[in-house]
């Protein structure tokens, strides 16, 4: 990738941009090797999707990369990838990293730093290194009566999840207090006395994981639980098309455009600083560790 800073559809793109993009490239090249020796699938999802249609890459003003893999993809990459990956490549997990979410997986390169606004306002604890996510596309269930049952129950245990990470924040990592936050810590310390958060967890995808691949929708049932934008026709999956991205190509469903649509609505027309998702602290040459020292924390 050339790392030289340039214009981009009229938006500054610089040198530390692309070699954060260069790191979050790297990564994907390690889950493209795994995902070939297993046999697996995986599509660029969201922005990243969007960039390499409309951009031929990364959108200018974009900050991560993302993609995503059908259930049993998902669950056979999580499965092989912690032993594949060596250092300085980390895979995180809720089971191979404590206080990590379910809903999601990453694959981070320990040598580098990556840290977003809430983390360093709230959370110090586990790896920062650059990553890339992996989402879940689970099976919907077709009965409307069943999915919001289902989205309900997602919900609620997202909610206790949070009230975990809520009560880590203010007691282990010095987060501000609020109203609102100490609500949720004492709403945890209730509920721990009945459960803890990997059974949390582990009930969080099996709810998720339940209906068969026979369902008409997939969708980020983990991720948004009882969002209706994040759900699409398995038909728009049948199949997968390889699209430039950058100095490679990236898989993307081979009904790409509908994808779009149905995810962004009119996303032929650019919008600026629309696919930022929230402001990151980040170097591609120091380890986390060290960083998170120099700051003092």
């Amino acid at each position: 990738m050339n790392l030289n800073e340039e214009v981009r559809s009229d938006y500054l793109v610089t040198a530390e941009a692309k070699k954060l993009w260069a790191v979050q490239m790297e990564i994907l090249e390690k889950i493209d090797q795994i995902c070939k020796k297993y046999g697996l699938k995986y599509y660029a999802d969201g922005g990243t999707l969007l960039g390499a249609v409309r951009h031929k890459g990364y959108i200018p003003w974009d900050d991560d990369l993302d993609v995503q893999m059908l259930k049993e993809d998902y669950e056979k990459f999580c499965e092989v990838a912690p032993k594949e990956l060596n250092e300085p490549y980390f895979f995180q997990s809720y089971k191979t990293e404590k206080g990590f979410f379910p809903w999601l997986v990453r694959v981070r390169r320990s040598d580098t730093t990556c840290i977003s606004e809430w983390e360093l306002e709230n959370n110090w604890g586990g790896h920062k290194g650059i990553f890339v996510d992996i989402f879940p596309l689970y099976n919907v269930p077709d009965s409307k009566l069943k999915y919001k049952w289902q989205s309900m129950r997602l919900k609620y245990l997202k909610f206790l999840f949070q009230c975990y990470e809520t009560d880590r924040a203010l007691t282990e990592y010095n987060g501000k207090p609020s109203f609102k936050r100490n609500l949720a810590k004492f709403y945890w310390r209730v509920t721990k006395l009945f459960t803890n958060p990997e059974k949390i967890c582990d009930k969080y995808l099996k709810i998720a994981a339940k209906e068969g691949s026979n369902t008409k929708k997939i969708g980020y049932l983990t991720f948004l639980p009882g969002n209706p934008k994040y759900l699409w026709d398995r038909s728009l999956y049948a199949e997968s098309v390889d699209l430039p991205f950058e100095d490679r190509t990236i898989p993307a469903p081979y009904k790409y455009e509908e994808v779009l649509t149905l995810t962004f609505g009119d996303w032929h027309t650019p919008v600026k600083f629309a696919s930022v998702h929230t402001t990151l602290t980040y170097s591609t040459d120091v380890p986390y560790t060290e960083y998170i020292k120099k700051l003092g924390k």
